[in-house]
């Protein structure tokens, strides 16, 4: 099977418009891409319908700045990033959904979608992601008086590393998402839009916020509730994932703007404005190879820092007499500095184990540490910049105590070896960090640093990745005719 999307394979374009001008680059997305179309041309060239097949993208994301402050209404500075999932996806000739990993290590889901009900015949990596999506989407598609979802054959890859941190799992929620809301006619469909605007609106989301689509921000924030199980608008929800998160990470993949950073607010979300990395540096990430994943423990360990923040909220309405429902809604009228002190000073007092009054103060002392990184970046202050970042990664390991030991190494070396700052992020219990260094060293560097990181960790020496992250687009849909041949 041959489809126009070929044209795609060769088009600098189109992998330029999503990814920037970098060669080296643009080359390793094409190859990812046309795996892609290969494993579907050759798997599912005689069981789909019609004469349409849907192209979708979604991207990773470095939480630059902002620690777990997302879900209390906190900001966060972020990054879109360069490691991404392609698919190719069809309405189904035979009733069945295949998603399929071009990866054959990672398996395929197989199910059935019939009468409004989930059949799960087969389950890959990653099946209880395509589990919630369908639930879900189903449960508020057919109280908004849609059709149900279609079933479809899909392929997909990405080269996002697997728990490292960089948000893989909500891209794959939401090319998830994406295929068979593009399958089914859906993404693009006038009334369904205006279903999702509707409902954000009622989820509190300010329209009409400058630079965005009111239709994308509400999808960011409506496929973030796909997680955390929470109602958007009259969109009712049900137990999601599993995690107690935010909407950060959903922000980056649905809205990211290539060469520029976002700094947002939350609950609702909000695009305060974008930044700029100022010319002549570069962000480097290292994925440690230590997994931090949604498993069972992990999810704990990350839903403990959620009971903090919640029991710090609790002690704080009863010190104040409030009913104040986030963190961030808190002495608004004092300074961030101010707003710090205050909250530790009052959560001393009731805190035995000091756990939440550490996670309160950690908050406040997050987003002091934000709004000051902003003004650096744009007042090109760089090494203050760099200064805040560490402040930052000590903060998390002193109070969250989600810095693993790897992570933390791959700070301390970063530093040693002449970055500007570095620092762990995303939840935390394992994953990336990222160093901010001047441009003209960055391969030198990106070779030390990796040699000082496996000097000291060899046995992640088969996982572990060193990256340049140039800031990146969000995601995208398509659809492409099909041209048939044997």
């Amino acid at each position: 099977m041959r489809t126009v999307l070929e044209k795609i394979l060769k088009n600098d374009d189109f992998f330029q418009s999503l990814f920037g001008n970098d060669p080296h680059l643009i080359e390793a997305k094409r190859r990812l891409l046309e795996i892609v179309l290969s494993r579907f041309s050759q798997r599912f060239g005689n069981a789909i319908q019609g004469g349409v097949v849907h192209l979708v993208t979604a991207p990773n994301r470095v939480e630059l700045l902002g620690k777990h402050t997302d879900y209390q209404g906190g900001e966060t500075l972020l990054l879109t990033g360069p490691k991404n999932f392609f698919a190719l996806a069809a309405p189904s000739a035979d009733g069945i959904t295949h998603l399929v990993n071009a990866d054959p290590d990672l398996g395929e889901t197989v199910f059935k979608i019939q009468e409004g009900a989930l059949h799960i015949i087969e389950e890959g990596v990653g099946a209880n992601y395509s589990r919630q999506v369908v639930t879900r989407l189903t449960n508020n598609l057919a109280r908004a008086g849609f059709p149900p979802l279609r079933n479809v054959k899909a392929v997909f890859l990405g080269d996002i590393p697997i728990g490292g941190g960089t948000s893989g799992s909500s891209a794959k929620v939401i090319t998830d998402f994406l295929v068979l809301t593009s399958s089914s006619g859906l993404i693009e469909n006038e009334g369904f839009k205006r279903i999702i605007i509707s409902n954000g609106e009622k989820a509190g989301l300010r329209m009409n916020q400058q630079g965005l689509d009111n239709y994308l921000l509400s999808l960011s924030m409506y496929i973030a509730h796909y997680e955390n199980g929470l109602d958007f608008g009259e969109l009712k929800g049900d137990r999601g994932v599993g995690t107690f998160g935010g909407s950060e990470d959903h922000t980056a993949i649905i809205l990211g703007k290539k060469n520029r950073l976002l700094f947002c607010r939350y609950c609702p979300t909000e695009l305060i404005e974008t930044v700029f990395i100022p010319d002549g540096y570069s962000v480097v990430v290292a994925y440690s190879g230590k997994r931090a994943e949604k498993t069972k423990n992990a999810m704990a360990q990350y839903n403990r820092l959620s009971g903090d923040a919640s029991a710090a909220v609790d002690a704080l309405n009863r010190i104040n007499g409030t009913s104040n429902a986030l963190l961030r809604d808190f002495f608004q009228d004092l300074e961030p500095h101010e707003r710090t002190e205050a909250v530790r000073d009052q959560l001393k007092r009731v805190s035995k184990s000091g756990d939440f009054a550490g996670r309160a103060y950690q908050f406040f002392r997050e987003l002091d540490i934000i709004y000051r990184a902003v003004a650096c970046l744009k007042e090109e202050l760089m090494e203050e910049y760099g200064r805040l970042i560490n402040e930052s990664h000590d903060l998390s390991r002193e109070y969250l105590k989600n810095i693993a030991p790897e992570v933390d190494g791959l700070q301390q070396s970063a530093n040693k070896l002449g970055a500007l700052g570095a620092t762990g992020f995303g939840g935390g219990f394992g994953g990336s960090c990222y160093a901010v260094v001047e441009a003209r060293r960055t391969e030198d560097f990106i070779g030390a640093w990796r040699k000082a990181y496996l000097d000291r960790f060899p046995q992640y020496r088969e996982l572990a990745e060193f990256d340049v992250y140039p800031a990146c687009a969000g995601a995208r849909w398509e659809s492409q005719k099909l041209c048939l041949m044997e």
